[in-house]
Order: C-alpha cells, then sequence, then structure tokens
C-alpha cells in the first residue's frame, strides 16, 4: 500500500486553506522532498515573475521518508523563487520539524499570496489555522522558537525568521532550533515577504509507521550497522563537521582564504576541531532519528564573549567566518555563529559579500564615505561582528550588502570578478574550485546557483581504483582529482544520488562521506519499497534523481540560464594571487577553459540537454514525463 502524501494550499490573501492528495504518479516520478518541491514550483509559478511579487509561491515539503524511524530521515526542503538569485530557490533543513509536520498530518505546503499583517501557520491534528504574529514580530530565530514552546508546550516545532528575514534581506534564511538552517537563496526573505514570521508544527507524539515496519526497521537496523563500520563516521560523531577544516584546509589545501586570493591560511592562531572539542564544546542536539549526532552545543566560558552559547558551528561557518575573513581565532567565529543564526542570516552569501567588500576596500574601490565610516581589512573581528549586525537590521552600509549579490555586481565596479557566484547565488562552500575539476563542475551547472550541495563528489578525495571508478558510474573516469578526464559523468551520476537524499529525506552527510557500497540506488529502491510501499527497480531510482534535476533545469531555463552560465567564477582560470604556504605543485593551478567546455559537454550530453544551450532535449522532457501534463491531486476534503 502506498503511503500517501498530503498538500495543503494556503493562500494569505483570501486565507483558505484546501488539501489535496498527491497522485501516484507524482510520487511514483518525484517521490518526495525536493523532488516533489521542484514539480510543484515549475508547475504552480508562471515564468517571469519577480520573487517578491505575491504571485511567488513558498513551499514546505518533508522528504518521502522524513519522520519513520529510519537512517537520518529528518529532512526537509523550503522552495520557492529565490529573492537573492532572481532564479530557482531552495533550500534543506534538518531537526526535528519535519518529522512534527509529518505527524500533524501534512508532507507539504504550498504557501501563496501576502498576508496584509504578520502571521503565524499552525499546523495541528490536520488542521491549519492563520494566528497573528504581532507577539513575535521582532524577535530573534531563537527567541520566537522559545515563545512558541512556551505557548503550545515542549512538543511544539517550528520554522522561524529573524530580523533579516522581517527586513526582507535578500540572502536571509529559515531557522529551527537553535542551529538547523534553510540557509541557501533567501527563503526567509521570501517568508518576510509574505508575512509569515513562523510555520509551527504540533504532532500527535506517535509514531509514522512506514508501508512494511518490519522490513523498514530490519532494514534500517542493517544500513547503521554499515554506517558504523565507516572510517570517518565516529569522528562526525566527535567533531561534526568541523572536522572539515583539517581535511579541507589543511590536508588537501583546497580552502577559501582572503577572498580566495589564497587557498592557505598560515595566520590560524586556534581554529581546530580538536580546540573547539576540547574547550566549548557542552554537549549534543541530535537531529530526528539520526544514530550519528554530529551536531553539537558550545559556550564561551571566558573572555569578551564570554556567555555566548549556541550550536555547531558547521564547518561552513569556521571556513567562512575564520579564512575567507582572515580571521584566525575560533572565539569571534562562536560569536559571529551565535548572531546569525539569531538574525536568521545565510552564512555562505553573508561571508561572501563581506569578503568582498574588504577586498574592494583594500583596492580603493570603495571607502569610507561608502562603508560609514568601518574600516575593511582582513581579520578585523569587530568590524565583521558590527557589519553582520548592520546587514540583519538594514543600517547604513549593512542595507547596501543586505541587497544582495546581483544587485551589488551592478552598482560596484569590479566586483563580479571578485565575488565567487554562479547565477547570481555566491559559492556555498568555502573551498577553492581550482583544485578538484569535478567538484568546480559540479558547483558551476548546480540548479540553485553555485552550490557543492547538488553533487559534492567527495569520493574524488578516496583516490579510487579506476576500476572501481567505472563500476559505479558506468564509464571511464580518472581517479586523479585533478583530471578533467569522465568528470562530466562523476556529475551527472553525483546529482542523481544526492538528489535521492533529498527526495527521502535523508542526509547527505552520509552521502558524501559514506565510501562505496553503503549507499547505491539499489539501496534506495529497498528503502522506497519498505518505506513508503513503491516498488521501482534501481535504474528506475535513478531516473527519479535525473528528472528532479532535469524539471529544476528547465525551470532556469525558462528564466534564461544557458550554458554561459555554467561556468566557475572567472577567477579560477586564474592562478592564485597570493601563495603563502600553498604547496609548489599547486601554486600555478587553475582551471583550464577548453578542458572545463568539454567537461561540460560530457555533463549535457549524458543528461540529453542541448550541448550548445544547456536547455533539456524535447524528447528528453517527454522520456522523464515531464511535458505538458497538468498536476494530477485528489480533494483531501
Amino acid at each position: 500500500m502506498l503511503i500517501q502524501q498530503k498538500v495543503a494550499y494556503i493562500n494569505l490573501n483570501d486565507r483558505s486553506i484546501s488539501p489535496q492528495i498527491l497522485s501516484e504518479d507524482i510520487i511514483r516520478k518525484f517521490i518526495g522532498g525536493r523532488g516533489i518541491n521542484s514539480y510543484l514550483l515549475y508547475h504552480h509559478l508562471a515564468p517571469g515573475i519577480d520573487s517578491l511579487d505575491a504571485e511567488n509561491v513558498l513551499i514546505i515539503g518533508a522528504g518521502a521518508l522524513t519522520g519513520m524511524r529510519g537512517v537520518t530521515t529528518a529532512r526537509l526542503t523550503i522552495s520557492g523563487k529565490s529573492p537573492e538569485s532572481g532564479l530557482l530557490g531552495d533550500a534543506n533543513i534538518g531537526g526535528h520539524f519535519g518529522a512534527a509536520l509529518k505527524k500533524a498530518g501534512f508532507s507539504y505546503l504550498v504557501i501563496s499570496g501576502v498576508s496584509p499583517a504578520p502571521v503565524y501557520i499552525l499546523v495541528s491534528e490536520g488542521k491549519i489555522a492563520l494566528e497573528d504574529a504581532k507577539d513575535l514580530w521582532g524577535k530573534d530565530t531563537i527567541e520566537s522558537g522559545e515563545f512558541i514552546k512556551e505557548r503550545y508546550g515542549k512538543g511544539a516545532q517550528s520554522l522561524t525568521i529573524g530580523q533579516a528575514g522581517e527586513r526582507q534581506v535578500r540572502f536571509a534564511c529559515v531557522m529551527h532550533g537553535k542551529k538547523n538552517a534553510a540557509g541557501r537563496s533567501g527563503m526567509g526573505c521570501l517568508m518576510g515577504a509574505k508575512g509569515i514570521k513562523a510555520i509551527v508544527a504540533m504532532g500527535d507524539n506517535g509514531e509514522i509507521s512506514p508501508a512494511f515496519p518490519e522490513e523498514f526497521k530490519a532494514y534500517t537496523k542493517e544500513l547503521y550497522q554499515k554506517i558504523n563500520d565507516e572510517f570517518i563516521i565516529e569522528t562526525f560523531r566527535n567533531y561534526g563537521t568541523a572536522h572539515l577544516y583539517d581535511i579541507i584546509n589543511n590536508t588537501i589545501g583546497m580552502g577559501r582564504a582572503y577572498n580566495g586570493l589564497n587557498s592557505a591560511f598560515p595566520e590560524n592562531k586556534d581554529i581546530s576541531p580538536e580546540n573547539l572539542a576540547e574547550n566549548y564544546y557542552t554537549g549534543k542536539s541530535p537531529c530526528f532519528s539520526c544514530g550519528i549526532a554530529c551536531k553539537h552545543a558550545y559556550k564561551i566560558k571566558e573572555g569578551p564573549f564570554a556567555g555566548t552559547e549556541n550550536e555547531g558551528p558547521e564547518y561552513g561557518t569556521i571556513g567562512h567566518f575564520g579564512p575567507l575573513l582572515g580571521i584566525g581565532r575560533l572565539e569571534p567565529i562562536l560569536k559571529i555563529n551565535d548572531l546569525v543564526n539569531r538574525y536568521g542570516l545565510d552564512v555562505s552569501s553573508t561571508a561572501n559579500l563581506i569578503a568582498c567588500a574588504i577586498e574592494l576596500f583594500q583596492e580603493g574601490v570603495i571607502d569610507k564615505d561608502t562603508t560609514g565610516g568601518i574600516d575593511l581589512d582582513w581579520g578585523e573581528e569587530k568590524a565583521v561582528i558590527e557589519l553582520i549586525e548592520k546587514i540583519a537590521l538594514r543600517e547604513g552600509f549593512g542595507d547596501l550588502l543586505a541587497r544582495g549579490a546581483r544587485e551589488l555586481s551592478k552598482m560596484w565596479q569590479g566586483f563580479s570578478d571578485k565575488i565567487a557566484w554562479g547565477k547570481y547565488l555566491p559559492q556555498s562552500d568555502p573551498a577553492d574550485l581550482r583544485y578538484m575539476k569535478a567538484y568546480a563542475l559540479g558547483n558551476a551547472v548546480a540548479t540553485r546557483g553555485s552550490d557543492h550541495l547538488r553533487s559534492r563528489p567527495t569520493w574524488e578525495a578516496f583516490n579510487l581504483p579506476e576500476e572501481q571508478l567505472q563500476e559505479i558510474y558506468g564509464g571511464q573516469v580518472s581517479s586523479d582529482y585533478l583530471s578533467y578526464e569522465g568528470k562530466g559523468r562523476v556529475i551527472w551520476w553525483w546529482e542523481s544520488y544526492a538528489g535521492l537524499f533529498d527526495a527521502l529525506g535523508m542526509c547527505k552527510l552520509l552521502a558524501f562521506h559514506c565510501l562505496p557500497g553503503v549507499f547505491d540506488f539499489e539501496v534506495f529502491a529497498n528503502l522506497i519499497k519498505w518505506g513508503i510501499g513503491l516498488e521501482l527497480s534501481p535504474q528506475e531510482v535513478f531516473e527519479v534523481g535525473e528528472r528532479i534535476t532535469t524539471v529544476e533545469r528547465m525551470f532556469i531555463a525558462r528564466e534564461g540560464v544557458r550554458r554561459e552560465d555554467d561556468f566557475p567564477s572567472e577567477r579560477y582560470f586564474k592562478p592564485l594571487k597570493w601563495t603563502e604556504g600553498v604547496d609548489e605543485s599547486l601554486k600555478d593551478e587553475k582551471l583550464d577553459r577548453e578542458c572545463f567546455d568539454e567537461m561540460l559537454n560530457e555533463y549535457y550530453q549524458l543528461h540529453k540537454w542541448d550541448v550548445e544551450t544547456g536547455i533539456p532535449l524535447p524528447e528528453t522532457v517527454e522520456k522523464l514525463g515531464l511535458g505538458k501534463e497538468e498536476l494530477t491531486v485528489q480533494d483531501a476534503g
């Protein structure tokens, strides 16, 4: 028996609510989560509308397995047309909200219109209500979450925006708990523009039963046994993703420092996962149904930031607010982590914009008249903290930065040459793209903009035998991560692989850091069968991933994205400007445009998209069932 997925259409203009059931055909094609979200977005949004127009929709979508007691089955995707890039917007988030939404009776919320006064949406026991948010407006994200729990009880879970979302900072994010963030593409800005302060879900505290409970439970146990045998999992339990600082910045040497002028950071004073764990961690705060528990709580006990406590920080926060800005001390990063979480600011965009501003200030393109008297230089902790506050509150120079990279590129000469971005979205990962060629391609072609979470082929760093790579990817792939050979094939495969984690509602930490053999498309087929009662072959499951990527490509193509938009920033086609601390063999490394072109050709050909434009071919659209069909739903009463 197929597990139903229920969607509620909420119109803020007339306050109408229409619950409906997704058809088996749509679930078979897209499974759930990001897959269903992207399909709904493509079919419910007219091309060309402004992202802050009332017609834009905000879609909240839980993964197909989210809420079941499976392997890291906590994830949820938030989608809409991006206020930051003007293109595809979506962001993925963990914690406990996704499970609570499913327990409250819904898998998806499709929200249109604009509320004339601030509201929060209450989802409880199969019913939805719009409530007055005047008591919440003005509070930060943590204060808002605590207020909601005081009103509705500890079991109430919420998505909230902070002051940045209220003021429609273009890269404001949606938060859950202290640090779970749907960070990318400005979904917090979209919530704020619609007048939504929070979305609250209250389940009945019961369990969501899989289609085949005993088989699903046994399979979950088997998978966790394999996961626990992986060499890196215990490290993540001890240090969280902070451990990646050692791998990316120190071992491989591909971190970004000083806005990418260098890939080494010899000025580091005390940033390390060991320092974080030994001197600041105070406990753990795992997501729903997670047997890894990589998320830690921390507290600063003394010094100028004494009393600061939050959760994390993730590697992205450490890399962005450390080396990228020239900050070599851990405690300011912990303070900044607390600030961006409370205000509801995306880490990647905030740090990239500040880094660009520093570089432009140092070159004299902007000055103190522009910055309102703030002296911008590398490693200036106080200036960075001040800027974050001004961005969130849209004050002075912060109001300029709050407009986002797309707008700033029209205002400041040289900005586009200095920002690491793609499709108007600043780069998500603080890693230099000159080195791992597949990684560069994956960031460049990602459907929501420069983004590592659409593919992130971490196996490139594992030196796997080429025979094994050929078996995995179905074609010739070089084992040398500096090589371009076969890397278009690598990204084509990884996009489908990563997309299934998003569709199922599982954490991609496992996708990126478990060696081949733990998860594959046969494993996904089993999870889909035992979890939601749908029988698909491994090849059909792979095609689900292709379908998700292709419908997203169709969305951005009708907004004008073409082949020329699928290249990394120009800076990566030139050697590093600063090379202190960089390995001699890598000092002259850069992307080769001709080789990148060939890699992109291979990627398009495997997707069966037009090589000249990057637009999906008509026969591909037809084969994947993405033609002019209408969304099939059933009235749920």
